[in-house]
C-alpha cells in the first residue's frame, strides 16, 4: 500500500512529465550542457557561485544554507543535491551579496505550482499578450521557470535601477497569467540538469534567441532614469562647524519628560544617548557640569521603577558622552524622539517652512481683516447718516479710531472709482 506521501509525489511525478510532452509538443529541447555554456561560457576557467539551501525535516533543520563556488566543469558533481541554486548574475570576486553584484545574464520569473492544465491555457491563450515571450522555459519540478537570457551580459553599474526595475515589471507582466514568486535579480534558481525535490531532473526547452538589455526596456516600456546632475559645491578648505541651537528650556523640558517617565529595558542606552546631543546642542546656556549631574537623577528614577537591571550608572555615563559631540549637533527632532521611544509631532507650522508659514499668516491675516470691515461696515455707514460721530461707534463696536476713519476713507475712494 502507497503512502499519502507516496501517492502524491507520485501525482506530483506525473505532471512534471505532462508539462514535458506539452513543451516538447511546441519547443525545441536542448541539453543542460547547452544551455550551462550558453549563459556561463566566459566562466571556463573561473568559478560560479552555488547557493544551498537550507535542508529540513520536518520542522528540523537538517542542513543550513551556504555558498560555495565551482568551476564550469565542475557544476555537473552538484547535480544531485535538490537544494543546489545558480544566479543568473556575476559578483565581485565570486562573492554572492547583491551589493557585489557586477553584472546580469537574465532575468526570471519563478512561478510554482504550475499543472499540465495552467501549462496549455498559458500556452493557448494568453501567450500572446506578453509585451516579449522568454528565451527559455524550465521545467523545475512543481512549477516552471520563464527565462530571459540577455545577448550581451548587462554591467550593473551606473544602471541598477534600470535592472530592478525591468526585473519587477517582466515578474509583473506575468502576475495576471499566474502566481508569481517575485524575487530579486540576484536570486538563485534550479539549474536545468539538476535533480528537483519531486526526484526529477529539470529540463530546458529553447522558444527564441536571446534579447539585448535595451530592447527589453523598449518591449517592457521602461525609459531610463535620467542622472541627477550633483551641484558642485565650492572649494572650502577651512572646516566648517555648526553653532548649537538649543536653550535652556528646552533642555528642562526634556528632562522633565525623562523624570516623569524613565527609560525603559530596550531604550536606556540611546535615551541616555539622546540626552547627550540635547546637550551639546544646548551647552551655550546648559554648562557641561550641570548637564553631567542630570545623568544620576534620570538614573535613580529608573532605579526607583526598577527599571535599571541589567545597565549600570557607568554605561548611561559612557553612552551620555557619546552623544556629547560636535557630529551630532545637527540631529533632527524626530531623530530624537525615535532614540527615545516618543511620539514624534511636527512643529507648529505644521510642517511648513519658516517662509511658507509667514506667507500663510499674512493672507489669513489679510482675510480676517477683511471679513470684520465687510461685517461692520452696513452698521457703521448706518450710524454715521444718524449723525453718529467716529469717536463714539469707534467706542460702541470696540474698533480703534485710527481704523474706522481707514475703513470710511477705503469707502469713499470706492465709490468715486465706480
Amino acid at each position: 500500500m502507497k503512502t499519502k506521501t507516496q501517492s502524491k509525489l507520485e501525482s506530483l511525478r506525473q505532471e512534471f512529465r505532462a508539462k514535458n510532452e506539452i513543451l516538447e509538443s511546441k519547443f525545441y529541447e536542448i541539453s543542460p550542457l547547452e544551455y550551462l555554456e550558453l549563459i556561463f561560457s566566459h566562466k571556463k576557467n573561473d568559478e560560479l557561485p552555488v547557493v544551498f539551501g537550507a535542508l529540513r525535516e520536518g520542522n528540523k533543520v537538517k542542513c543550513k544554507g551556504t555558498v560555495a563556488r565551482f568551476k564550469l566543469d565542475e557544476i555537473w558533481d552538484i547535480a544531485m543535491f535538490p537544494n543546489a541554486y545558480i544566479p543568473y548574475c556575476d559578483f565581485k570576486k565570486n562573492y554572492y551579496h547583491s551589493k557585489t553584484l557586477e553584472r546580469v545574464r537574465g532575468f526570471v520569473v519563478d512561478c510554482d505550482g504550475v499543472t499540465s492544465t495552467k501549462l496549455t491555457k498559458i500556452l493557448r491563450y494568453l501567450w500572446n499578450t506578453l509585451p516579449a515571450e522568454p528565451t527559455h522555459i524550465v521545467n523545475s519540478g512543481k512549477g516552471v521557470h520563464f527565462v530571459y537570457i540577455l545577448s550581451k551580459p548587462v554591467e550593473a553599474k551606473g544602471l541598477r535601477w534600470s535592472i530592478n526595475k525591468l526585473n519587477s515589471t517582466i515578474q509583473d507582466s506575468f502576475t495576471e497569467l499566474l502566481e508569481v514568486d517575485k524575487h530579486p535579480v540576484v536570486h538563485p534558481y534550479r539549474f536545468p540538469g539538476f535533480q528537483t525535490k519531486i526526484g526529477t531532473i529539470a529540463t530546458v526547452f529553447k522558444i527564441r534567441g536571446p534579447y539585448s538589455f535595451e530592447e527589453l526596456m523598449e518591449r517592457f516600456k521602461i525609459a531610463p532614469m535620467k542622472k541627477k546632475q550633483k551641484k558642485k559645491k565650492p572649494a572650502d578648505k577651512t572646516e566648517v562647524f555648526v553653532i548649537p541651537n538649543g536653550k535652556r528650556a528646552f533642555f528642562e523640558w526634556v528632562l522633565r519628560k525623562l523624570f516623569k517617565n524613565p527609560p525603559i529595558p530596550g531604550r536606556r542606552h540611546n535615551s541616555f544617548f539622546a540626552l547627550g546631543i540635547i546637550a551639546y546642542k544646548c551647552k551655550r546656556e546648559v554648562p557641561y557640569s550641570e548637564a553631567l549631574e542630570t545623568i544620576p537623577m534620570v538614573y535613580e528614577d529608573m532605579s526607583d521603577k526598577n527599571l535599571h537591571f541589567g545597565f549600570t550608572i557607568d554605561e548611561a555615563y559612557k553612552a551620555f558622552h557619546k552623544g556629547y559631540k560636535q557630529k551630532y549637533v545637527k540631529a533632527t527632532w524626530k531623530y530624537l524622539c525615535e532614540l527615545l521611544g516618543w511620539e514624534y509631532k511636527p512643529n507648529k507650522r505644521e510642517g511648513k517652512s519658516r517662509k511658507e508659514h509667514c506667507f500663510f499668516m499674512t493672507c489669513m491675516k489679510s482675510a480676517k481683516a477683511e471679513f470684520r470691515k465687510q461685517f461692520h461696515m452696513p452698521m457703521i455707514k448706518e450710524l454715521l447718516e444718524g449723525g453718529w460721530s467716529i469717536r463714539k461707534i469707534s467706542a460702541i463696536l470696540e474698533i480703534p479710531k485710527s481704523t474706522l476713519s481707514r475703513w470710511i476713507r477705503e469707502e469713499k475712494i470706492k465709490k468715486e472709482k465706480t
